[in-house]
């Protein structure tokens, strides 16, 4: 260590100059990893967040809860079951909501009231079973301008739904979520007959006819429309910008290995051993990333706070502290390509003698 720090005190502006590449890629790691929860999160913050262990669907919609349609005797023949968990239906669709001159997208979502699908209200009143209106998820406040007591107009049929309260975390494919009771979800969709798109269950799986499936929560997500290729991508991104770091962080170290050659025979022929050489040279690349995390953890936490308010950014301490020590683990592993030339010195170098 004290090599290391000997060093980078000697050249300052090469250390920064590192520390700063290394710091940048740190940033957009961070970043990315930001925007890919933040967009995970928009997409199907309603799965992520719920009590739910299972869905039940047909069969043939493998789990997509558009492409399910479950009869009421469906309902009835899985809901008896004495070995069943809790079970309550769910009701779909995608609708256009008018307010005043604002034309709004959004998933209305038909629940029982008391169930556990019931939203959590954050302002308002909760859906009791007599309840006409509709609780809405908070986005539809900051990007939509809905306010507590509005009137949404369903479009092109013209019927209508009261905002009676607000809830957080409610976002299904990249829109947010009107929760109704499962009455008037029904009312409002008669071409249904009294088909749900699916049964959300906690607890025991009962046993199922052959046309219906239960699905794990984290199934569903792999399968909602768009999820699966969406993160697919962006974790494809992810990867590719940490092995250009690591590629990086072992070039710089390895040129500046070979032009230290002679001091590291020096060192050797005075009686330094490899393996303290080796030391400095692995505590000097880990005091380098860890900085440059630390310098791009606190500026990313300050992008945060000036981001578009609509951006999906979604960064907890956990997912900062994971991302950190990954590329730390990665500098780390980086540095073994200078530990092969390290121990290939030969003490003669440094008094000019060749073999």
């Amino acid at each position: 260590m004290y090599l290391a720090l000997r060093e980078l005190q000697h050249h300052r502006f090469r250390s920064l100059l590192i520390g700063g590449i290394v710091a940048l890629i740190a940033f957009m790691v961070f970043m990315l990893t930001g925007l890919t929860r933040g967009l995970a999160r928009d997409n199907a913050a309603l799965l992520m967040t719920t009590n739910a262990t299972h869905f039940i669907t047909t069969a043939e919609a493998q789990g997509v809860f558009t492409r399910s349609f479950l009869s009421p005797e469906d309902v009835t023949a899985v809901s008896s079951q004495k070995n069943a968990g809790q079970v309550t239906p769910i009701a779909q669709n995608f609708v256009s909501l008018g307010n005043g001159e604002k034309q709004l997208s959004a998933v209305l979502l038909g629940i029982e009231p008391g169930s556990f699908m019931a939203p959590a209200v954050t302002e308002g009143q909760k859906l009791t079973a007599e309840a006409s209106g509709a609780v809405v998820d908070a986005t539809l406040r900051t990007k939509g301008g809905v306010e507590l007591g509005d009137t949404l107009t369903l479009k092109p049929g013209g019927e209508t739904v009261e905002v009676i309260g607000f809830t957080e975390g409610a976002r299904l494919n990249h829109q947010a979520v009107v929760f109704v009771t499962m009455k008037r979800w029904q009312a409002l969709n008669p071409r249904n007959r009294g088909t749900v798109n699916a049964l959300a269950l906690r607890g025991d799986v009962p046993t199922l006819p052959d046309d219906l499936t239960a699905t794990t929560t984290a199934a569903t997500l792999q399968v909602l429309p768009g999820y699966k290729e969406e993160q697919g991508s962006l974790t494809m991104i992810q990867v590719f910008l940490v092995v250009v770091a690591a590629f990086v962080m072992a070039v710089f170290f390895y040129v500046i290995t070979l032009q230290k050659t002679p001091q590291f025979g020096l060192l050797k022929a005075i009686g330094a051993s490899t393996r303290t050489l080796a030391t400095s040279l692995v505590a000097q690349m880990l005091l380098f990333s860890l900085l440059a995390v630390i310098v791009a953890a606190v500026i990313t936490l300050g992008m945060v706070q000036v981001l578009p308010s609509g951006m999906p950014f979604y960064l907890t301490n956990l997912n900062l502290l994971t991302a950190g020590a990954l590329l730390i683990g990665v500098a780390a592993l980086s540095s073994l390509l200078s530990l092969r030339s390290i121990a290939r010195v030969d003490p003669l170098i440094a008094i000019g003698t060749t073999t």
